[in-house]
């Protein structure tokens, strides 16, 4: 399996290592193609077209031939992005970090219980802090869509022919500037649920 990554960072994981390159450059089939043509020369000492990769900078590709990958990136699933399976907050070590590989595959114990597969050993850790960093990202959405969505409900409170009296008007645009300093005023807040709304005016 083939695994590009950036800083230790898994950027894309295929079965194929143009595949795997091409979804590190980020580049469709055709895209792919046509950079792979820029980069291919026919060598005639060899006699054969030479790919050269010498000016690849911002990733590393690396062939993981001694660990059941798929496997691995299941078990580390909470680390994938929910939009995009191919994004991964996960990172891969070139050295081994423990002692050795055991249980690579799900089995039976010897009193027939199943036993998950497990791995003391392994190229690959969850970056706990690229993950919490994407988490707290898509709590914010939220809070956004909802303050949106709260401030279109309120549009008509502003309107030249609505129906408020001046009084209400303005307190209708004071929640309305509270919906909007949101993000700043409580941006130490981490989920949707522990945002303090404003109160919506009677």
């Amino acid at each position: 399996m083939f695994i590009s990554h950036k800083s230790n960072v898994i950027q894309s994981v295929h079965e194929i290592e143009g595949q795997c390159r091409r979804l590190a450059k980020g580049l469709t089939k055709e895209e792919y193609k046509v950079w792979l043509d820029s980069v291919t020369s026919i060598v005639e000492s060899v006699g054969s077209e030479v790919v050269d990769y010498s000016g690849e900078t911002g990733y590393t590709i690396v062939n993981c031939t001694d660990e059941e990958v798929e496997a691995r990136l299941q078990q580390l699933r909470d680390y994938w992005t929910d939009d995009s399976p191919a994004v991964y907050n996960i990172k891969y070590y070139a050295s081994k970090r423990d002692s050795e590989i055991v249980d690579v595959a799900a089995h039976k114990d010897e009193d027939g219980k199943d036993v998950a597969a497990t791995y003391v050993q392994t190229h690959f850790i969850g970056d706990d802090s690229a993950r919490d960093t994407r988490l707290l990202s898509d709590e914010w959405t939220l809070i956004r869509k909802e303050r949106d969505r709260l401030l279109t409900r309120s549009d008509w409170t502003q309107g030249a022919d609505s129906p408020l009296a001046s009084g209400k008007k303005t307190e209708w645009a004071t929640y309305r500037t509270k919906l909007r300093t949101l993000p700043e005023d409580q941006k130490d807040k981490t989920t949707c649920a522990s945002i303090t709304w404003p109160s919506q005016p009677s």
